[in-house]
Order: C-alpha cells, then structure tokens, then sequence
C-alpha cells in the first residue's frame, strides 16, 4: 500500500449455504402465478443526481426590506451559481472513482474532492480582496480511521416458484453502513421481514441464519432514527440474523448514508427498493413459498488512517474592535450535498463577499471558516481551527453554525407508481429550520425573531438551545454559539441534489445572516453573552 498507513482490504466472502433448488411441493404448485415476480412491477434502477421528489416551478420570492437594495452578492443567482460549482466538486469525485468505483461519491474530508472544494472558497475569498486568507493544513489524529465501503451489490435471486422469468433483481439503491463487513466476501442466506421489529412483531420469530429486512420510516430528519434503527438492528444481530436490511420509507429510491454501528452486515435500501420487497415477502408468504426467497450481499470496504485536511479561513477586521465573530460552514458532504452543506459554504461565501466591501465593514472582526468538516473521525474542522489560530480563538464572542438552510420543503403527493409507491413533491418554501442558541441569550432569539419577521426565514417557532452538527467542535470557546441548521427527510441521501435547493431561499438565508451579524456586531457583549 506504500508509506501511507492503511489498514488491509476488507474483502471477504461469507457464504451461508442455501437450500438447493427443487421442484415445488404439490400444495403450491397450483399457486404458482403467471408472471415474473408475482406480477409486481419491478423497483426502478438506480439514477445518480436525479431528484427524487418532482420538482415544480412555483417558488416564494426572496423579500428585500426597503433600503436594503442591491447587493447582487446577496442575491440567488449568485449564490446559485456558486452551490453548482460546490455539487459539481462532488459529481467530479464519482467520475473520478476517488472511492472505490464510484458507488459513493461527494465532498469527503481527507480526500482530493473536499481539498478541491475549500481551496474554491478561498480562491473566493481573494477575489473578493479579503486581505488575511489562509489554507490551514493537518493530519488525523491519534488512530482514527475512515470507515468507506468500495464496491458491494444486494442481490435478490430469482426463483421459478415466484412466476417463470422470475431472474435475479439487483437492489441498486442499496448503501451498506460503516463498519459492516463479510468475512469470506459474498453472504447468501434467506431473507425475512419484520416489519419494525418491535418485542411483538418478534415474537415467535426465529431470524437465525437469516438476512432480516426491517421498516424504517423517519419522522422528519433521519438522525431522529439513528438510535432506534441501530438499537433493533443490533438486537436482530443479537437473535442471530446475519445481516440486516433496512427499508427507509424515503422518495424514490436514492441511497441513504445514515446510520452505523448495526453489530453486522447492514445495508440501508431507498423506498422503491425496500417497498417492493415488503410486498414480494407478502406475495411469497400468501403463496406458501416465503422460505424461496433468498438474498446474495457482496462488500468489499477499507478504513482509511494518516488522512490530511484542510481549512479555509478568511478574516475581515473590524472598524472599532478585535473582538470577533466566527462564521463557521463545513465543506464535506456525502454524495451531490446540495443541502449538506453545499448550501451553507455558498451562502457564507456570498457574506464573506458582502462583508468585504468597505461600506459594509462592521464594528467586530468577522471570521470566515470553510471547515473541512466532521464526517470524517480525526479530522475535525472546527477542532483544528481553534488549535490553529490561537489569537482569534481568544477574542471570538460569538459563533455562528450554517448548516442546511435552503432545501424545499417536500411533501407526499396525490400521484403513486405503478407498484402503489406514493410520490413526493416539493413546496414553494423552504424546510423547517431549527435556530439554536446554546446560552440562550434573550438578545439573541429577540434579533432571530425580528430576522424571521424581516426576511421570511422558515425557523420553527420554538427557541432551542441546539448545538448539532460543527458547534459542537467550537465549545472550548466557551460563548454563545448559534446554530441555523435544517432537518430535512433527503439529509445524506443522494437525493440532495441541485434541483432541491431553493434560490430565494438562499438569498433569504443570506439577507437574513447579513442582516443578524449588523445587529450583533453593535451589540454590547453582555447582551450576546450574558
């Protein structure tokens, strides 16, 4: 592997022997039906940068306060333009195969597509003739390793006993979840469904020996289900089961990273995929035949250590003060990341510009982090800046977080597939979005509800002391920390694409920040952190 430390190839191939193919028992052979697959339509293939929700022109416009006028650095064209030149980092990196063979792609920290992004932004920050820009260079830490699958496939195999012409399905939309691995390198062993896998749908159920498939269905952002999804995922481990599937009830059928841990073997599937196994396993049980169907899972997966990142950092000074704010905005994403967090890079991007200009100069020092990130174990964007710039760590009083804050709101559509699988569609708006104010200064919220007032900013209506995502990283600093992050159902799905991301909701965002920095850039310091 060369001077680079990497840990071997996880390639292996566990083979679980399945029953030989034989004749159908007399009492199902009548029920054998006419079509492939019990006549349900097969689950579409898998489509890279498509929307999986559709997509129509109708948009609420961005509101410009009277005086507020010009600017074009604020406006969604611009910021726009600058989000397809973040996706485009992300496409290239699957065309570059900088993973495996480019069944996963985006802007991942420690690799070129993440360097190449943040190296974009301060090339952004120089045109906008920021004096002090800085790319900042380090190393994983201690023995952390980056867990990422290379090439795997979840088959479903054919079987005459579900109609003649009943072939092998491959389950495109399949994503396996750090850090499954197969020892031996193919597992094939029969699949069962348990629903949502609770103490009563198990009862009575014997999943050892088996892949189970298990329901998934996220109440709004998929973290809300991390911890119950993996909880029943590990207990199906500990039951026996040799792998697990899960099906997120998620639009169409994109690949979802989400979730880790599982205590084996696990694949998450998108919503045609898993849908249309819920309804084979239904089919397969009414005709006798469920103990046929059978499923193949093939991984090949690596941890990556001894991995280098970077970080962008930009700083405008202040006209009266040294004090400073600290705008943060990670650059990695999984897959195309148009929301995560395509949308927050280009929107810190269009206020370093804004910013910049000297009629627009402000009291307090600003900041401007471009963040290698925090998907990556040791390579903490956040973390490193403060460890790297001592001096502006010191005089930091706030610290502003943005994180997803313009994809469309979606909803269920009145339209199905032919296999009953319901449609989403896109709102005019944007997705909620949650402020948090980690002291919760009563400053602070009033300024954010005059923002809401101001700009049309969707922010839930209730005040949260969150600290999600890259604040977590700035706590040593020990100030108010503000978080603006959305939670929306297409977080690290490869459905976050372009098309998802609302223009003038990128404008409000950033008319909003503009807007929340003046107030907070005059404010005395004990109103920010009383």
């Amino acid at each position: 592997m060369g001077p680079f430390r990497r840990p071997a190839l996880l390639f292996a191939t566990l083979a679980v022997l399945s029953q030989p193919w034989t004749a159908l028992p007399a009492s199902a052979q009548s029920s054998v039906p006419a079509e492939p697959w019990f006549g349900l339509p097969l689950p579409p293939g898998f489509l890279p940068h498509a929307a999986p929700v559709i997509i129509g022109p109708r948009v609420i416009p961005a509101t410009v306060p009277a005086g507020e006028g010009g600017s074009p650095e604020l406006e969604a064209a611009q910021i726009f333009e600058d989000l397809g030149a973040i996706v485009d980092f992300s496409r290239d990196s699957r065309l570059r195969r900088e993973v495996g063979d480019g069944q996963l792609w985006g802007r991942i920290t420690g690799f070129p597509s993440s360097a190449r992004t943040i190296e974009w932004a301060t090339q952004k920050f120089r045109e906008a003739e920021i004096e002090r820009v800085e790319l900042q260079s380090f190393q994983q830490s201690g023995n952390a390793s980056l867990w990422l699958p290379l090439l795997w496939e979840v088959r479903l195999l054919g079987d005459p006993a579900f109609g003649p012409g009943s072939a092998d399905v491959v389950l495109e939309s399949a994503m396996p979840l750090s850090p499954s691995e197969i020892p031996g390198g193919t597992l094939t062993a029969s699949l069962i469904y348990v629903g949502n896998a609770t103490p009563a749908e198990l009862e009575g159920v014997d999943v050892s020996g088996k892949v189970v498939l298990q329901t998934v269905i996220p109440q709004g952002h998929m973290v809300f289900e991390r911890g119950p999804t993996v909880s029943r995922a590990q207990d199906l481990m500990d039951r026996g089961a040799v792998a697990v599937l899960n099906a997120v009830h998620l639009p169409g059928n994109e690949r979802s990273r989400d979730f880790s841990n599982c205590g084996g073997p696990c694949f998450n599937l998108g919503g045609r995929d898993g849908f249309f196994l819920e309804k084979l396993l239904s089919e397969a049980t009414e005709a006798g035949v469920a103990d046929r169907v059978r499923v193949s899972l093939t991984l090949r997966a690596q941890a990556f250590s001894g991995l280098e990142a970077v970080n962008g950092i930009a700083v405008i000074p202040g006209s009266a003060s040294e004090e400073a704010i600290v705008l943060n905005a990670h650059a990695d994403a999984w897959f195309d990341g148009a929301g995560d967090n395509g949308d927050g890079l280009a929107v810190l991007v269009a206020l370093a510009r804004h910013f910049a200009a000297p009629e627009n100069r402000l009291e307090r020092t600003l900041v401007f982090v471009a963040s290698a990130g925090h998907h990556t174990p040791g390579l903490n964007g956040p973390g490193n800046f403060i460890a790297m710039n001592p001096d502006l760590a010191r005089n930091a009083v706030l610290v502003i977080n943005i994180e997803h804050v313009a994809q469309r709101n979606i909803s269920p559509a009145r339209s199905v597939f032919p296999d009953g699988y319901r449609e989403y569609i896109a709102g005019s708006g944007e997705a909620p979005i949650v402020a948090g104010v980690t002291n919760r200064s009563p400053f602070i919220e009033e300024v954010l509800q005059e923002g809401v007032a101001r700009y049309g900013v969707n922010l839930v209506s209730e005040g949260s002391a969150m600290s999600s995502g890259e604040t977590g990283g700035y706590g040593p600093l020990g100030v108010a920390r503000v978080t603006v992050m959305q939670a929306p159902p297409l977080y690290h799905t490869s459905g976050e694409v372009l098309d998802v991301v609302s223009a003038p909701g990128l404008e409000r965002a950033a008319r909003f920040f503009a807007y929340f920095l003046k107030e907070m850039s005059g404010a005395p310091a004990e109103l920010i952190n009383p």
